[in-house]
């Protein structure tokens, strides 16, 4: 995972591995909040397991992953996290709430625990993304 932008309200990694950096991920994550809650960590923490598991089983490179902090239009802070792909025909779909087995199920904890998701199509590519209050 190397760093390719940083900015105040965002930091951007690319994935060249070929398996999800899972580990160095939820490192990264809790290295670059340390303000947010444990409660919100955890959260924010199953988020980004679930979209990076997605985009290495179902996806192609190149993948990036990124930390953002959003105002909302309302009021209030969001961490958004973010995973972009390669595939921008590939739209994630909930998994069922009876299937058994560890699979089709991220997308599920992903609704469950966000403030917020959702899928950004783009040209070539697209991002999932969850939020959590911030």
């Amino acid at each position: 995972m190397d760093v390719v932008e940083r900015s105040p309200d965002h930091i951007d990694f690319d994935l060249e591995d070929n398996v999800p950096p899972m580990r160095r991920a939820r490192t990264w994550i809790t290295e670059n909040l340390p303000d947010l809650d444990r409660s919100q960590l955890l959260d924010l923490l199953v988020i980004a397991d679930a979209l990076l598991t997605n985009a290495f089983e179902h996806a192609s490179a190149p993948r990036r992953l990124r930390l953002r902090r959003l105002r909302r239009p309302r009021g209030g802070r969001v961490v958004r996290v973010e995973v972009d792909d390669a595939s921008p025909e590939l739209l994630p779909v909930l998994g069922k709430p009876g299937a058994r087995g560890l699979h089709n199920r991220g997308l599920l904890l992903v609704n469950r625990l966000s403030s917020g998701w959702g899928v950004d199509p783009h040209e070539r590519h697209k991002t999932v993304w969850g939020e959590v209050g911030a």
